[in-house]
């Protein structure tokens, strides 16, 4: 029996995968590494403190990730709800984490961050369980429960992860907290692929796509059990920063004591805010509609193909693997593409005009998706419409740390959880809309969506470009080679006594 183009990809992609990263950790560990004699306590305590953070993150990736390929066809063929209500099911866990969106931050300071987690895995528990029922009111609550379980997932993990890091100083350590993040986008995605298979085998054996779900509650029960056993509780305070530069530095000091609608304030009236807010919703509102479609895009087209297999079903864990497989490679791209642009004194000025900054990386990744979209809208083989959305994925994994990367220089440490979670507004807002004028019309209203989207993107590349090209790149490699300059020639001097860095 011939393989799928799916498996094909996948057999094609996963070697891919396992050479970069492969190669992306040897690089790490024997061209950058310390030398032996340099080596400290702090580096055993940084390399224990990921461990033990990566396990349950990771755990509990797995259960979205379980999930994620089949809630479209789940809720669409095997439940056998109109796309409206398909529609109706996602909006109601957008429009939760939007709402929850104020709140679930301020809780996680107030009571606990290990805590908000734990609540993450039981509210998402409830979520997955939920879809053991054929009512729609209670396929609703699930939603509700879903969003704001999302919400807690892209805030309290890495509000804890962060000031765990900082509580330990290992900001002294050669772990700095940039290569954490990196380290979660990678092993993250990696997940992903392993929990595609896995969802795809799960699916095959129970013949239920159902089944996904209830292990991923599964996951999450682990994941807590992990977490009672391994974290330490950690909460903020108003002014706690939610990050630090590469250095360990934290820009605001003890004197910096805005009040939250002050730091608002503060924020939108930064252009750059609005830029990368704008990109933000148009990109990652492309992501999710994405994951709304596909499943039924590429079924339709698989089923014009093949007339002769009625009844016929693509493989959706496989093709989710190998989106996630494209993703892992254009993360890896944007590591190896910038990593010679790093900033220092001797190479601002070649880094500016003979290499690809983070910024133009950026908004080519922008630019490369919104042709990937219009490729997508258009395309009626199966094939090439696959090829489309793989493309786009790997526009996501160079999206992801070009965003991180603005965002962590733009936005100040002081508001970040908050700034972030303005930023996620739009976006929030932006998927409702799209999905409430989903109707009856099927392909036709797809390609609509797709070219609009490409549109939007378009016009988000070329504003990350012309808003960002002349002050938010040149500025980030400015600011780090004047922390460079200064501790240069701090080094030649006797530290003054309190003048130590927190």
């Amino acid at each position: 029996m011939a393989l799928s183009i799916y498996w094909t990809a996948l057999f094609v992609l996963a070697p891919l995968v396992a050479l970069a990263v492969g190669h992306q950790i040897v690089s790490r560990r024997f061209l950058t590494s310390k030398p032996e004699d340099t080596t400290s306590a702090r580096d055993a305590d940084a390399k224990g403190f990921c461990k033990t953070f990566m396990c349950v993150y990771l755990i509990v990736m797995a259960s979205e990730w379980l999930q994620s390929p089949y809630t479209y066809s789940l809720f669409r063929d095997e439940k056998q709800l109109n796309e409206r209500s398909v529609a109706l099911l996602y909006a109601t866990t957008y429009a939760s984490a939007a709402v929850s969106a104020f709140l679930t931050g301020y809780l996680a300071d107030r009571f606990g961050r290990r805590s908000a987690c734990l609540a993450s895995c039981a509210i998402h528990s409830l979520a997955s369980l939920s879809v053991k029922f054929d009512q729609l009111e209670v396929l609703i609550a699930g939603r509700v429960l879903s969003g704001i379980s999302l919400n807690l997932l892209w805030t309290a993990f890495e509000s804890w992860m962060v000031t765990e890091y900082k509580a330990r100083s290992l900001e002294k350590s050669s772990l700095a907290l940039s290569t954490m993040f990196s380290i979660m986008t990678t092993f993250n995605s990696i997940t992903a692929i392993f929990a595609g298979i896995l969802g795809h085998y799960i699916v095959l054996a129970s013949g239920s796509k159902a089944d996904p779900f209830f292990a991923g509650a599964v996951l999450d029960v682990c994941a807590a059990v992990l977490m009672l056993r391994t974290w330490n509780e950690n909460r903020g305070a108003p002014r706690v920063a939610t990050g630090l530069d590469d250095d360990g530095r934290s820009p605001e000091s003890d004197a910096d004591e805005k009040t939250h609608p002050e730091r608002i304030i503060t924020a939108l009236k930064d252009r750059r805010v609005w830029v990368l807010s704008f990109a933000s919703c148009c990109f990652e509102g492309a992501v999710f509609l994405i994951m709304f479609f596909w499943s039924e895009l590429l079924q339709n087209a698989y089923d014009r193909e093949h007339p002769e297999e009625e009844g016929g079903s693509i493989q959706y864990g496989v093709i989710f693997s190998t989106f996630m497989a494209t993703v892992v490679l254009g993360s890896v791209l944007f590591n190896f593409i910038t990593r010679d642009t790093a900033p220092s004194p001797t190479t601002e000025k070649d880094a500016e005009v003979g290499e690809v900054t983070p910024n133009l990386l950026f908004g080519s990744a922008l630019f490369v998706s919104a042709l990937s979209l219009l490729v997508a809208a258009f395309a009626q083989r199966e094939l090439y419409l696959f090829l489309a959305l793989l493309l786009f994925e790997a526009c996501n994994g160079v999206y992801s740390p070009s965003m991180g990367f603005h965002r962590g220089m733009i936005v100040k440490d002081s508001g970040r959880a908050l700034t972030y979670g303005l930023m996620n507004v739009p976006l929030f807002a932006f998927i409702i809309i799209a999905l409430g004028t989903t109707g009856s019309t099927g392909a036709e209203h797809r390609q609509i969506v797709f070219i609009f989207l490409a549109m939007l993107l378009f016009i988000a590349a070329l504003s990350i470009i012309l808003a960002l090209g002349d002050s938010d790149t040149h500025l980030g490699f400015q600011q780090v080679s004047d922390i460079e300059l200064e501790d240069a020639d701090a080094a030649g001097k006797e530290e003054a006594p309190g003048n130590s860095t927190n």
